[in-house]
């Protein structure tokens, strides 16, 4: 199932140009897969599209849960 942010999804819209094939691995993951486990997804559904830093990789869940307060 693909998340519903993909549209406006900076990560998904080739912010990995330079790294194709992470790129596409990750893209399979999180963004048309397992995207409840995407660190961005997890921001977006809490705190709103706003509050994901533009920077944050799908797999940085740690900095996630830190910007959500969590441990």
């Amino acid at each position: 199932m693909d998340c519903k942010c993909l549209p406006g999804c900076p990560f998904f819209n080739d912010k990995m140009a330079n790294m194709p094939a992470m790129a596409n691995i990750m893209k399979k993951k999180y963004c048309q897969g397992n995207f409840e486990s995407c660190a961005r997804y997890m921001i977006f559904s809490v705190k709103g599209k706003p509050a994901v830093p533009s920077d944050l990789f799908p797999n940085e869940v740690e900095k996630a849960k830190k910007i959500l307060g969590k441990k």
